[in-house]
């Protein structure tokens, strides 16, 4: 009798143990899911179309909208078969041209720029099928400064110098509709409320296609959360992963300087009606210098938060978009310059 309690007490506390073990970083969330490395499908070199430091890329109607971080002309549209080419938007403070791109996304068969210093959304529109332009769609008159937003049309969801907010849902006059709270780290307690905003910033959020739901990844610390989003205006977060904390120091000047030993967190982000796509960093800067942004794994969710599977890409991604129509993956690797890299991925039972 006493063997069988000693056995009992032992597999409850195992069990106890086991329920309460902190997962400190995605990779060992995953470890249960089914692991895979990953052939690239595709890459094609972006040199040969004079896109020199490419940054991010969008599919649009069969060609691709490449971001390029070097060159006179920021934005170039290019059909990767015929090898057509439409170049476009220079950075500069006149007409047209943008000051500060931020954040970039594509929304009906549009891709839209939000320009932080003049605080508005453009759209990039082909001219006489020979030149990209820039028309202007929305004045953003908020007083704060926005940082990554996700435009809605009628309203957006951002990251921005809110001090008590992680991000926000607001209209384009600047009217607040609602606020998420920030994760709760030990280390951030007592920080200023400013600088406490700069450390989420860099947060990616994306859309369930029926947008009901919304999830949010932050790419310089370890945290995922899960949002219902009601009538399409208020965020309310319903699973919230925190990994881990950021590594920063506050200088005596203000403001936040990140430690070369923190971890990179997600460097991208995207989902569908089933499952969350998101690109893992893991490195630092300290062992990867300017590589710590390059990813490797590519871990996949459910809407509930659940692991779902990892894959290990051969060609570690900077940016990542995930193609709904051939159910693949893509963006930009460095193989050893700037390319579009394509992965093929696996048909996954739906939940």
């Amino acid at each position: 009798m006493k063997k069988k309690i000693h056995i009992l007490i032992f597999f409850s506390t195992l069990f106890f143990l086991s329920c309460n073990q902190t997962i400190n970083n995605p990779i060992q969330h995953f470890t249960p899911a089914k692991k895979q490395r990953l052939i690239h499908s595709k890459i094609i070199h972006l040199e040969e179309f004079d896109i020199l430091m490419p940054a991010h890329v969008f599919r649009m109607d069969g060609s691709y909208m490449v971001w390029d971080n070097n060159n006179e002309k920021m934005f170039s549209l290019v059909n990767f078969d015929s090898k057509k080419v439409i170049k476009g938007i220079r950075k500069g403070n006149g007409p047209g041209e943008i000051i500060s791109t931020i954040s970039v996304q594509v929304k009906d068969g549009r891709l839209l720029i939000y320009d932080s210093d003049r605080r508005k959304i453009s759209r990039i529109d082909i001219s006489s099928d020979t030149i990209l332009t820039l028309k202007e769609v929305e004045d953003i008159n908020f007083d704060k400064r926005l940082f990554v937003i996700n435009y809605q049309g009628s309203h957006i969801i951002a990251t921005g110098l809110f001090e008590d907010a992680w991000l926000a849902t607001l209209k384009g006059n600047g009217e607040i509709i609602s606020k998420v709270d920030f994760p709760t780290f030990e280390e951030t307690n007592n920080i200023p409320k400013m600088e406490l905003s700069m450390l989420y910033l860099s947060t990616h959020t994306a859309n369930k296609p029926d947008n009901k739901k919304v999830v949010a990844a932050t790419q310089d610390l370890g945290v995922i959360s899960f949002f219902n989003y009601i009538n399409g205006l208020i965020l309310e977060e319903y699973k919230q992963l925190k990994y881990y904390g950021p590594e920063f120091i506050l200088p005596e000047r203000g403001g936040i300087a990140w430690s070369r030993d923190g971890q990179i967190g997600f460097c991208g982000l995207d989902c569908d009606d089933e499952y969350v796509y998101a690109l893992y960093s893991g490195r630092t800067f300290t062992e990867h210098g300017m590589l710590s942004h390059h990813c490797e794994n590519l871990l996949i969710y459910d809407w509930d938060g659940n692991p779902v599977k990892h894959y290990i890409l051969d060609i570690p991604l900077f940016s990542m978009k995930f193609d709904n129509e051939k159910n693949t993956i893509y963006g930009i690797g460095y193989h050893p310059e700037g390319a579009f890299v394509e992965y093929q991925l696996d048909n996954l039972e739906a939940k």
